[in-house]
C-alpha cells in the first residue's frame, strides 16, 4: 500500500460535508422567517446565510476542479509511464516469450521476402529441359520443362550469407529458373529437383565439376566429373490413372497402394518426426510415419485411420518387403559414379555435392 497522504477528499466526504451546509444554511432561514429575532438580527442572520451559500457553492468548484486536475494528473501519468515502459501485446496461445515473438516476425517476413524472390523469370532466356520422372506423377503430365539460364540476378542469391545459412536458396533459385507456373519447387519429385539443379549447374558453370573422391585404400584423390555424361533413371515401374503404385504384401495378401512424396510433402514429414523425437525420443516413429504418408489405399479402403491401424499392426516381413519396394520406385539421376583412382584401378562412389557445386571459384 501507499504511504502518501491522501489531499484529496473522497465522494462521501463531500456529500456530508454539503449536507451540513445546507442543513445550517436551512436551519438559519427558518429561523429568520419564524419571526424569533429583531431586525437586524434577522439581516445580519441572511447574510450569513448568503455567506454560508456561497462559501459552499465556492467550495464545490473548488472540489470539482481539484478532481479534474487529479484525473489529469493520473492520466499524464500513465502516459509518460507507457512512453518510459513500453509494454509488447503478444496473442495469447502463439508464442511463449518475446524473443519467440520476434523469431515469428522475422520468419514472417523472411517468407514475404522469399516469396518476392521466388517468383518465375519468364522474361529470360531458357530451354526445354526433359524430367527423369516424365511428368507421369504430376497433373499436367508434361515430360519436359521450361528452365532459365542462371543470369547476374541469381549470383545474388547464391552469394548471399542469409540465404545460405537458412537453407532456402535452393528452393528460391529453382522456383525462379523453372517457367511453369503450375509446378512449383515443393511439388517437385526429388529426382526431377536434381535433374533441374544439375542442368542449372552445368549451363551456368561449366558442365565439368570438381570433387574429391576416396581411392581403394581410402585416401584422397582430386578428380573432375563431366555432368553432362550422368545417367538418367526413369521409373521402372508404370503408374495407375492417378500416379499410384500396387504391392501385394507377401504375408497379408493385401495390395497396397503407394505414391512417391514431392519435395514438400517430405519437408513436412521431416518436420513432424522432428516434433515427434523432441516430445518422445524414446520411440523413433519414423518408419510408420514414411508408410503412413505414403500409402493411400489397402485393399480398396482410404480411410486414414484404418491404414494407420493397419500399418501399425502390419507383419514385419510385409514391411520389410514393401519398404524395399518402394525404394526401388524411384526417378532422377544416377549418382553412383565410378571413378579411376591414380593407382590404375577404380571405385564406385555416390557423387558428392560440395561448396564447388554453385560456388566453383570458392577455395576449400
Amino acid at each position: 500500500m501507499s504511504d502518501k497522504p491522501k489531499v484529496f477528499p473522497t465522494a462521501e466526504q463531500i456529500a456530508a460535508a454539503n449536507q451540513t451546509g445546507a442543513e445550517i444554511a436551512q436551519e438559519q432561514e427558518q429561523t429568520i422567517t419564524s419571526g424569533q429575532v429583531s431586525g437586524g438580527e434577522a439581516s445580519a442572520a441572511a447574510e450569513m446565510a448568503r455567506r454560508t451559500q456561497e462559501q459552499l457553492r465556492l467550495r464545490e468548484e473548488a472540489l470539482r476542479n481539484s478532481e479534474k486536475l487529479k484525473e489529469e494528473e493520473l492520466i499524464n501519468q500513465d502516459v509518460a509511464g507507457a512512453a518510459l515502459n513500453p509494454k509488447t501485446v503478444v496473442q495469447p496461445h502463439v508464442m511463449k516469450s518475446p524473443m519467440e515473438n520476434l523469431k515469428k516476425e522475422v520468419r514472417v517476413d523472411n517468407s514475404l521476402a522469399i516469396s518476392e524472390l521466388s517468383q518465375p523469370q519468364m522474361n529470360q532466356p531458357y530451354d526445354i529441359i526433359p524430367l527423369p520422372s516424365e511428368g507421369k506423377l504430376y497433373k499436367n503430365k508434361k515430360s519436359r520443362v521450361k528452365v532459365s539460364f542462371l543470369t547476374a540476378a541469381d549470383e545474388n542469391i547464391l552469394t548471399s550469407p542469409n540465404l545460405l545459412e537458412s537453407g532456402d536458396f535452393l528452393e528460391i533459385l529453382l522456383s525462379r529458373k523453372v517457367l511453369e507456373p503450375e509446378l512449383r519447387y515443393k511439388d517437385l519429385l526429388p529426382g526431377d529437383r536434381d535433374a533441374i539443379m544439375i542442368w542449372l549447374r552445368a549451363t551456368g558453370y561449366g558442365e565439368m565439376y570438381p570433387v574429391t573422391i576416396l581411392d581403394e585404400n581410402d585416401k584422397p584423390f582430386d578428380t573432375e566429373v563431366d555432368l553432362t555424361k550422368l545417367k538418367v533413371k526413369q521409373l521402372p515401374v508404370e503408374p495407375d490413372a492417378d500416379g499410384l503404385f500396387s504391392f501385394t504384401l507377401p504375408v497379408s495378401k493385401s495390395t497396397v497402394k503407394f505414391k512417391l512424396l514431392t519435395i514438400g510433402e517430405i519437408d513436412e514429414l521431416e518436420k513432424l518426426a522432428q516434433f515427434l523425437k523432441e516430445e518422445n525420443n524414446l520411440i523413433n516413429t519414423e518408419a510408420t510415419l514414411l508408410l503412413e504418408s505414403q500409402i493411400v489405399d489397402i485393399d480398396g479402403i482410404r480411410e486414414k485411420s484404418y491404414i494407420s491401424d493397419f500399418i501399425e499392426n502390419m507383419r514385419i516381413m510385409d514391411s520389410k518387403k514393401l519398404k524395399a519396394y518402394m525404394a526401388d520406385i524411384n526417378c532422377g539421376i544416377d549418382m553412383n559414379i565410378t571413378f579411376g583412382t591414380p593407382g590404375g584401378g577404380s571405385v564406385t562412389r555416390f557423387l558428392p555435392f560440395t561448396l564447388k557445386f554453385f560456388w566453383p571459384d570458392f577455395e576449400l
